[in-house]
């Protein structure tokens, strides 16, 4: 059953003050009105009527100057007007009582309950007096304005209740839209702390698993436990590409997803993420092209990062439904100008293809176009609408050309500014060397102080462990240190406040938050306490590199990775 809410008695009276504040602004102005008239007609007892006005006048500007008081001031208004307005009709005649119909209105602003009905009644009333003054008197005039009194003060009531019922009913809509807005809240604040605690457990045996296997593959070992080993790294991979997945998924929903803006080398990118899924097309006997058009400028201003994922998730998704013939991503020019051009992206297959009918379904979170595809190939169902999410917040569309049994073609156009001067690419060839440097690494686990370790020595670092924060903000300041690498999650001092209390110091040792949160409020945190970048955990080698390259100065022309060979078709 669902909840119900029920107005609450402070609702009803923040509708029943805003409707009297509004009465004594119209009050006010009818009061106004009331002396001006007065001072035009001179009615006999002109004293009389003119206290009555100025009384009027008094008692409004007193309940706009003084809204607490608004109550008690609406009620003095009730005291003086029930025995003066009938007074007044009797000694002045149809003048007065011209003025009721309308002054009918501040019995149903002003007051509520038992004194509306009374004031409201006599006021309705007096026009019904006229009879008693004894002077002439247009009688036909007169039997208009008391059936036009009680006509308009009916209406009057009845409108006004009517908008007292629906100023409470809205009321009562925004009390609920607000509870719910508050719950949604507390539930999107409650997500994101799970998703950061989550992200941390998982990533830091992950990055265990995957740094170890990564420092054994890079030593001597025996052609028999390769194959195995290798096998650990990619299900390691695969099971950090989909805790990356999930994630994204969820900043993309909540609008936190940032892009970055700078430059890049369109062809290097798609040349990187063609050849990382080169080794398991040719396990597949599939052929896996590029095509870059030759007009297309290259160097370009944008997000690399998320290009790659998009472009990863399309190439992969590509290759998993292929079992014979070709999967080709291919680079195009689109409209262009001296300073920007669209870039029409495409991945093609020759693979099983998808329904029309189940063609709108494949964009969709968890989604696979049939439940056969997960118990046969696997998957999450989150990489499609990832890529859609990404390429609308580029900029671009994404559309499927696709039918059974005749492959698919997933393309999309996005706009990229062009790069004020071409971007070196850099050919990779042996390892870097950071030989007669050394680097503090604050870390408590100690599994991921060995992944550290073995990885920064491979590249030629001295390296310095500490247990936790204050240890670190200790060696620092005993030792000289080129590069601090600085876990955030840490027992004693956490990362974060081991920053802030090295920067207070004025230590200025590069500090790179090394981490397994990837929550943005975290890193956010992280940067504000003074530290200069980040890297997540599991530790990717060559984003490790380019770190130490950044704040060290390395050798560029030594970038140690494996590219896939791939068929390149310009």
């Amino acid at each position: 059953m669902s909840k119900q809410y029920t107005t609450k008695p402070e609702s009803f009276g923040e509708v029943t003050a805003s409707v009297r504040s509004a009465g004594f602004k119209i009050l006010l102005g009818f009061s106004l009105l009331i002396l001006a008239v007065i001072a035009i007609k001179q009615p006999d007892n002109v004293y009389v009527a003119s206290f009555f006005g100025l009384s009027w006048c008094s008692i409004s500007a007193a309940g706009l100057t003084f809204p607490k008081y608004q109550e008690l001031l609406a009620k003095l208004w009730a005291i003086l007007t029930i025995p003066v307005a009938p007074y007044l009709v009797i000694s002045n005649g149809l003048m007065p009582a011209t003025l009721a119909p309308i002054a009918t209105i501040f019995p149903i602003l002003l007051l509520s309950n038992s004194w509306r009905v009374v004031a409201m009644v006599v006021l309705a009333s007096c026009t019904f007096l006229v009879p008693f003054y004894d002077k002439p008197y247009d009688e036909a005039l007169w039997l208009r304005l008391c059936l036009t009194n009680v006509v308009v003060s009916l209406i009057i009531y009845v409108l006004a209740s009517q908008l007292e019922k629906a100023l409470l009913e809205s009321k009562k809509k925004s009390l609920e839209l607000n509870r719910a807005l508050e719950s949604e809240k507390q539930a999107s604040a409650a997500q994101s702390r799970f998703l950061a605690t989550m992200s941390h457990e998982i990533r830091t045996p992950l990055n265990g698993i995957l740094g170890l296997t990564d420092v054994v593959l890079s030593n001597e070992i025996t052609e028999k436990v390769r194959p195995n080993l290798e096998k650990i790294q990619r299900s390691g991979l695969s099971l950090n590409r989909i805790l990356n997945d999930v994630l994204d998924l969820s900043k993309l929903n909540a609008g936190k997803l940032a892009l970055e803006s700078i430059p890049f080398d369109l062809k290097r990118t798609a040349k990187d993420c063609v050849a990382f899924y080169a080794q398991l097309a040719e396990n597949k006997a599939i052929s896996l092209r590029i095509s870059v058009d030759k007009k297309l400028n290259t160097s370009v201003v944008g997000d690399a990062t998320r290009l790659s994922q998009i472009l990863n998730n399309l190439v992969s998704n590509a290759i998993k439904f292929t079992h014979h013939g070709s999967v080709t991503l291919c680079l195009a020019k689109g409209e262009s100008s001296n300073t920007h051009q669209f870039v029409r992206f495409s991945v093609k297959d020759t693979g099983e293809g998808i329904n029309a009918s189940e063609q709108d379904r494949v964009f969709d979170a968890f989604t696979q176009a049939n439940s056969s595809i997960n118990r046969k190939h696997g998957g999450t169902g989150l990489g499609l609408q990832i890529v859609k999410s990404l390429v609308e917040a580029m900029g671009g569309t994404v559309y499927l050309l696709s039918a059974q049994g005749e492959g698919s073609e997933f393309y999309f156009e996005l706009p990229f500014e062009i790069a004020e001067s071409p971007i070196d690419v850099l050919e990779q060839v042996n390892a870097p060397s950071f030989s007669n440097l050394s680097v503090l690494v604050a870390e408590d686990n100690d599994i991921n102080q060995v992944v550290a370790k073995s990885l920064l020595e491979d590249l030629g670092l001295k390296v310095v462990l500490a247990n936790n924060g204050k240890q670190a903000v200790e060696l620092a300041h005993n030792q000289d240190f080129d590069l601090i690498l600085m876990d955030l999650h840490m027992p004693e001092m956490n990362g974060s406040e081991a920053a802030f209390a090295l920067r207070q110091a004025n230590i200025t040792i590069p500090i790179i938050a090394f981490t397994a949160a990837v929550v943005v409020e975290e890193i956010d945190k992280a940067l504000a306490s003074g530290m200069d970048g980040y890297l997540t955990k599991p530790v990717n080698r060559s984003e490790l590199y380019a770190t130490l390259t950044k704040y060290l100065g390395g050798d560029m022309s030594a970038k140690n990775s494996r590219i896939a060979k791939v068929e390149d078709t310009e």
